[in-house]
């Protein structure tokens, strides 16, 4: 009896190793092949390994005692693995370095106008109507909008070809023209067309780059470490913007606003070259790897026979191969939606702090221009400090309360409307001390606003953790559409309400809308939680390869 009892137990493990899909070491080089002898339990005949459970012992104690230090050593090694995947990969230290430099860089371009707008509208004889419509309106609705809609394009390709020569050419397409209009652009009216076409090419590289880093560092680093590295890379573009504004305001009226583009130019193309002589993209190793492993050795007569479809991922891609349906598709993710969404109304805010706010300063409230970049300086410093802890603290709130990652970025976002409403609204004498310098409360109102940054590496954060890595770049160029439409449209609306209202009550309309933009994030507890927990790949049908 206790042989015949033996078998059928064998047979019944047997059959749920198949069904569990376990594999079988010892069965022939098969790991689905069911093992048929039984005579010696303590062989590996059953397909368990010998020092697993040892089956068929006639001790029962001692296959449960076998069973209990297997798991307690399996325990052990798993947890032993999680704190091994929590820590910073020492080996990533350098990639991490130069991604943060090169995205500090480049967006230390875009606030380089705003502390010399008066002398640009000189430069170019422009009226002050003009210089806020054409320099405040005109230049930033060609930065962001068109930027954003050439990252229309940049996040399917992102999907497709080498994203580390995508990201060279991106950071080249804004060196080059800010380093030849800062030699070449005239002092004449014509000179602002000049001004306004190397401006949009600024544009098209930071629209055109949001996609490319985000998908780059979604795979080059480890899940538990995305929400770190974004959130250090959202707070490098902020960083960028305040010290490119901070330095343009000391360096502009001394030597003039052109030199400003130069120095910053300059260090960008150093940062392009390295990125593309150092670093090498995760999936197109995957794609050489499984190459070599399918044996191609020449893909192009392999194509020619007909046997193997030529990769796009050797840096090149065919139109066809764009899948712009991926863009309809991530709008079924409602967290993607309910992001997109918010990002309208919480960017309008940020283009009027980095347009028009170190200009209202000076002129409106008596600063001097290096007083008034000061203050743009603190809230960047702010934002620096408020991104990376924010976005350390979200990662936390992510794995163990989605819900209230949501509720701290809505909160976040409607405080940050408070500190600014008082700035623009404060007497001069609150602000500006009888020096033309800053007070103290208007240094703390900057360094409390900086809280609005709680929102932007934990909103991408999000992105990459709950979209699938085929549709990453896709969905990050439509989130930096929805960010620039903000961006972009954000100076002209303004500038429209200043005709009527003023500078000071349109300025305070435009920092409301961060309680509507909060009040949005609010809502993505519920689409948070159900999103997270399934992962945005389970919810999209993608197009078959």
């Amino acid at each position: 009896i206790n042989s015949h009892q033996a078998k059928l137990a064998m047979a019944a493990f047997a059959t749920s190793d198949l069904r569990t899909r376990r594999s079988i070491p010892g069965a022939d080089g098969n790991a689905w092949s069911q093992a048929t002898t039984v005579s010696q339990p303590n062989s590996n005949s059953g397909g368990w390994h010998n020092a697993g459970t040892n089956f068929g012992s006639a001790d029962g104690a001692t296959a449960n005692r076998s069973i209990g230090a297997d798991a307690w050593n399996k325990g052990n090694n798993g947890n032993h693995n999680l704190d091994e995947e929590k820590r910073f990969p020492p080996e990533l230290y350098g990639t991490f370095v130069l991604l943060f430099v090169t995205a500090l860089c480049l967006h230390a371009d875009q606030n380089l106008a705003a502390p010399n707008l008066s002398a640009i509208a000189e430069d170019f004889q422009m009226t002050p109507l003009q210089k806020d419509t054409r320099l405040g309106g005109m230049v930033q609705f060609g930065f962001f909008l068109i930027g954003g809609a050439v990252s229309l394009l940049v996040g399917p390709a992102t999907d497709q070809v080498d994203r580390v020569s995508l990201l060279s050419a991106v950071v080249c397409s804004a060196c080059v023209p800010s380093l030849m209009m800062s030699l070449w652009v005239p002092s004449t009216k014509a000179g602002f067309f000049y001004f306004f076409l190397a401006r949009i090419c600024t544009g098209i590289a930071i629209g055109g780059s949001f996609p490319v880093l985000f998908s780059l560092v979604a795979d080059i680093f480890p899940a538990s470490q995305r929400g770190f590295v974004s959130a250090c890379i959202s707070a490098a573009t902020n960083v960028g913007a305040a010290v490119g504004g901070m330095m343009s305001g000391i360096v502009g009226p001394r030597w003039g606003w052109r030199v400003p583009f130069g120095i910053v130019a300059i260090p960008a193309l150093v940062c392009a070259v390295l990125v593309r002589l150092l670093l090498t993209d995760p999936r197109t190793e995957r794609n050489k790897k499984r190459a070599m492993d399918n044996g191609i050795q020449n893909p192009a007569f392999s194509a020619w026979m007909g046997t193997e479809e030529v990769s796009s991922a050797g840096g090149y891609v065919r139109m066809e191969e764009l899948d712009f349906m991926k863009f309809k598709r991530i709008l079924h993710v409602r967290t993607n939606m309910l992001i997109f969404a918010q990002a309208l109304p919480g960017c309008i805010p940020i283009s009027c702090i980095c347009t028009f706010l170190a200009d209202y300063l000076a002129v409106e409230q008596g600063m001097t221009v290096q007083a008034s970049t000061a203050v743009t300086a603190v809230f960047g410093v702010s934002c620096l400090c408020f991104a990376v802890t924010g976005g350390i603290f979200g990662a936390q709130l992510y794995t163990s309360r989605k819900g209230q990652l949501a509720l701290l970025m809505g909160c976040a976002s409607c405080f940050a409307a408070l500190p600014f409403m008082l700035l623009v609204n404060s007497s001069r004498s609150a602000v500006t001390s009888s020096s033309g310098r800053p007070t103290a409360w208007a240094f703390f109102l900057a360094l409390i606003g900086g809280c609005a940054a709680v929102t932007g590496p934990n909103v991408r954060a999000i992105l990459m953790n709950i979209n699938d890595s085929e549709v990453r770049g896709t969905v990050f160029s439509a989130f930096t559409l929805f960010d620039d439409l903000g961006k972009g449209l954000g100076p002209s609306i303004i500038s429209a309400f200043t005709s009527l209202l003023g500078r000071r009550v349109s300025y305070t309309l435009a920092f409301s809308l961060w309680w509507l933009s909060g009040a949005i994030l609010i809502c993505l507890r519920d689409s948070l939680q159900r999103d997270g927990a399934r992962g945005g790949g389970s919810l999209l049908p993608f197009k078959s390869k």
